[in-house]
């Protein structure tokens, strides 16, 4: 049990960090954002610019939730490593 637990643990670990790495990349490479951000601050009022500027938050806050939920995943993984090592200790405890 205590090794299962650390396999899968370390399994959702590194999906979840890679799962985080992989969007905080998107993110980085996301130049519409920064247009449309651009574009709406030198044309205020404008609704077509601000209306992309809307489309581009909303895949903003996708691509933010998908970091959130990488690093959430990783940190299950973890606490299922700890939780491996704890349970491994108390076996032998008991032995």
């Amino acid at each position: 049990m205590a090794r299962a637990c650390k396999i899968v643990g370390g399994a959702l670990t590194v999906v979840g960090l890679a799962i985080a790495l992989a969007f905080i990349v998107v993110i980085s490479r996301d130049e519409a954002y920064g247009r449309a951000a651009l574009a709406a601050a030198h044309h205020p009022g404008n609704v077509m610019y601000e209306a992309e500027l809307k489309g581009a938050q909303v895949r903003r806050a996708f691509e933010l939730v998908g970091v959130i939920a990488g690093v959430l995943l990783g940190l299950n993984g973890a606490t299922l490593v700890a939780l491996g090592a704890v349970a491994e200790r108390v076996r032998y405890v008991d032995r």
